[in-house]
């Protein structure tokens, strides 16, 4: 039993990895069962139908509906080997009617592929109905109930996105009286008595194998939804995304079953717990009643705490229902509550409860709530609880509760980053071909300067500045309509109407141009540039019906001329750079950085100061290197104050106490290890007090609720709940994806056995 609460436990801690369908959906299956009934029980084997259905939260966790009914089932003596010939013989076998209704969790084990694994835990009302009376009588029913218990371990086979066909083992357990089966009008049931003087054992233990196909609505598959789609979804359900801690300040009102001597009491209490995802969560609670059925902090002999299970049914985009499935402990003082009509003797007990709620979000982080929920406690004592028959036995309360919702978690990622980083990405992936084409375009260009062909560089610069207008407009989305706008208006410019005396003259007095910008802030590129571009314009564009062939081929070699000039001077430039880069460099060799003429070396904060040498562009466009010696110095590395931490927690050895503490939290550029000194006190009656220093190392994980484990070692002085010792530390830890990786927890053993400490904190900025 208790390895099937473990693993369910573990699958709901994983709730918000993979199965099969995120969001809120609705389940519909079908099924059909084969069931070993216990011997004991006196019904055949046989085959059972029915069907589930219920909601799914996100992809792990669903909560179901169940129904159950046989089909043609007949009590019989076979195989009890106890009765009396006699009896056997003059037993008639009658038809036995099943029938169950309960509810069910489901946890799928967080799986992706065909097969996903899944556990089950429910409960419910069992009911048989058999005719018992004698032979060639009237109709006589008899009905009995039983509550029962199911545990069930399956797996789900992917059929296509929202089929699955569930396989599944499970065990039903129930109490029952075994002659409610047996019994017959007209015959002696001497052997049944006997029988069942010998046998007290009414636990019964019901096999059985499963199949259906479970069929989900709504909801969205994992494959469907984009790192964008995700990041929307958080932000417009209450902009926190994932793990969330929650407290929850409560009031409640429990109105006790009359056959109870429990008076109507109001309770004041609060929750504490998380929310794994958007739509469920866990919360533990502890409400303490008040005196004459008043609201006041005048509290009376009677508690009650335990635990609840949150199922959101939407997500908190306004008014959002949930269920509320959970259980606890009810604590009465015996000797002073003193219950109805001021009598005493009233009984303490477990009870488990269910019902339904409403949120209403008032802003990110701050909700209120109120639910119903109906209760449910048995009289017997907590040790014979196992032994419950019928729902008779059971006891009905109800509560209702209201309360305010604190929510602290992470918040939810940036929309408009992501979607920015989604067009900029499909922007790269389209405009890549271009830049490759560009390239090889720059190179067949600069074969053409060196072989003077004009045509061909005239064709390549055509093709280079159509793929540059492609480029730019992929890279600029949102002036995508003005570019195109601002073409179209190009097109239709009037044609420029030149002699061509003054078109040489413009030739000339763009290159005397170019040559007077290279003292100039401006790159050879720019300047190639112009050049190209007025290239064009002489033997495609406007220009060209003003020149006689002569003229336009003279035109041509002189702006080919001033190109293989520019395009030598970048070869030079590249060459010197390629020497600068394959030099042998010493460990710690200078630093080089490379700047164009009329820019501003940029500046880094450094951990030592080299000997810097810079590479820049002189008015000729050649490269210069020069050095500066002034600043020199050795890489010894230094501690960056991380913050402090405040903490609490608890120091257990002989005795057990709270702790209050400061941390402090230091890092080393050249290390990985990191330094963690505090203090800490332990209030009370014997106050004791530690200050320890640790080392410790952290590793990145980032894993869902874990961000950065850590482990390592320390010494300290540690003198708290009756030890008092100076000796090494054990430390390990972890912090947590919440809060912003500030929030931590982590476990000391001082002197590994002595004393043990537990601490929860956070890191502060300072």
């Amino acid at each position: 039993m208790k390895k099937i609460f473990t693993i369910c436990a573990l699958a709901l801690v994983g709730a918000s990895a993979q199965a099969q369908m995120k969001d809120v959906t609705v389940s519909l299956q079908p099924t059909a069962s084969y069931n070993w009934f216990d011997k004991n029980t006196a019904i055949e084997d046989g085959v059972m139908y029915g069907g589930r259905v219920g909601f799914g939260f996100g992809e792990a966790i669903e909560l179901r509906g169940v129904y159950e009914k046989s089909a043609d089932l007949k009590n019989t003596v076979d195989g009890f080997n106890v009765f009396s010939n006699d009896f056997v013989s003059n037993f008639k076998s009658r038809s036995v009617d099943v029938e169950r209704i309960g509810g069910e969790f489901k946890a799928n084990i967080p799986t992706r592929g065909t097969f996903v694994p899944y556990l089950t835990l429910g409960a419910g009302v069992q009911k048989l109905k058999v005719d018992i009376a004698a032979a060639n009588a009237p109709a006589n029913e008899q009905k009995s109930e039983q509550i029962y218990l199911g545990l069930g371990l399956g797996t789900q086979i992917k059929l296509g996105n929202r089929l699955f066909l569930n396989l599944e083992a499970k065990n039903t357990i129930f109490n029952m009286n075994p002659a409610s089966v047996l019994y017959q009008d007209g015959q002696d049931q001497s052997d049944i008595e006997n029988w069942l003087n010998d046998n007290d054992n009414s636990r019964m233990y019901n096999w059985s194998v499963l199949a259906g196909l479970q069929l989900y609505l709504g909801g969205q598959t994992p494959e469907e939804m984009t790192a964008l789609e995700r990041a929307y979804r958080n932000k417009y359900s209450g902009g926190l995304g994932g793990f969330k801690l929650i407290v929850e300040p409560v009031g409640a009102y429990l109105n006790f079953d009359n056959d109870t001597n429990l008076a109507d009491s109001y309770f004041l209490g609060g929750k504490v717990g998380f929310d794994l995802n958007n739509y469920i969560g866990i919360r533990g609670y502890y409400y303490q009643a008040t005196k004459n059925e008043q609201v006041s902090f005048d509290f009376d002999d009677m508690a009650m705490y335990g635990g609840d299970f949150i199922a959101k049914l939407n997500v908190s985009r306004g008014l959002t229902p949930y269920i509320n499935v959970g259980g606890g402990y009810l604590n009465v003082n015996q000797n002073s509550y003193r219950g109805k009509d001021g009598l005493t003797a009233a009984t303490s007990g477990y009870f488990a409860k269910g019902g339904l709620g409403l949120n209403v979000p008032l802003g990110t982080n701050f909700e209120v709530f109120g639910d119903a929920s109906l209760m449910f406690m048995s009289g017997r004592n907590a040790n014979d609880l196992n032994n419950i028959i019928s729902p008779d036995e059971l006891k009905q309360h109800t509560m209702y509760s209201v309360g305010v919702r604190f929510q602290l978690g992470k918040k939810s990622d940036n929309t408009d980053e992501l979607l920015q980083n989604r067009i900029d990405d499909r922007v790269n992936d389209r405009t890549s071909a271009y830049q490759d084409r560009i390239d090889e375009l720059e190179a067949e260009l600069s074969e053409a300067y060196k072989n003077n062909d004009t045509k061909k560089a005239v064709e390549i610069i055509e093709e280079k500045k159509d793929l540059d207008r492609q480029k730019e407009q992929e890279s600029s989305i949102e002036n995508k309509e003005a570019k195109i706008i601002k073409a179209k208006k190009v097109d239709t410019e009037s044609r420029v109407e030149m002699t061509p005396k003054e078109l040489e003259d413009l030739i000339e007095k763009v290159i005397q141009g170019v040559d007077e910008e290279s003292r100039k802030p401006q790159t050879i590129d720019d300047r190639m540039d112009r050049l190209e571009s007025l290239l064009l314009e002489i033997n495609t564009g406007t220009y060209k019906q003003n020149l006689s062939p002569d003229r336009q081929e003279n035109a041509s070699q002189k702006i080919l001329d001033k190109l293989n000039e520019l395009d030598k001077k970048i070869d030079r430039n590249t060459n010197r750079l390629d020497n600068l880069n394959y030099a042998p460099k010493a460990q710690n060799d200078d630093k080089t950085v490379i700047i164009s003429s009329g820019q501003v070396a940029p500046i880094a904060p450094q951990m030592a100061l080299p000997a810097e040498t810079r590479v820049t562009a002189d008015d000729n466009g050649d490269t210069v290197v020069r050095s500066n010696n002034t600043n020199q110095g050795t890489a010894t590395g230094w501690v960056v104050n991380e913050g402090l931490s405040l903490f609490t927690g608890v120091a257990i050895a002989d005795r057990v106490s709270m702790t209050l503490g400061i941390r402090g939290n230091y890092a080393f550029t050249n290390s990985p290890f990191k330094f963690m000194p505090d203090f800490y006190i332990a209030p009370g009656k014997d106050t004791g007090f530690g200050i320890n220093a640790n080392v410790v190392i952290p590793f990145k994980v980032d894993a869902g609720v874990i961000l950065e484990p850590y482990a390592g070692l320390g010494l300290g002085y540690n003198d708290v709940v009756g030890e008092s010792t100076f000796a090494p530390n054990l430390v390990l830890g972890t912090t947590f994806n919440v809060l912003g990786g500030k929030l931590f927890a982590d476990y000391t053993a001082h002197n590994f056995v002595d004393i043990h400490r537990i601490s929860i904190g956070y890191k502060l900025k300072f």
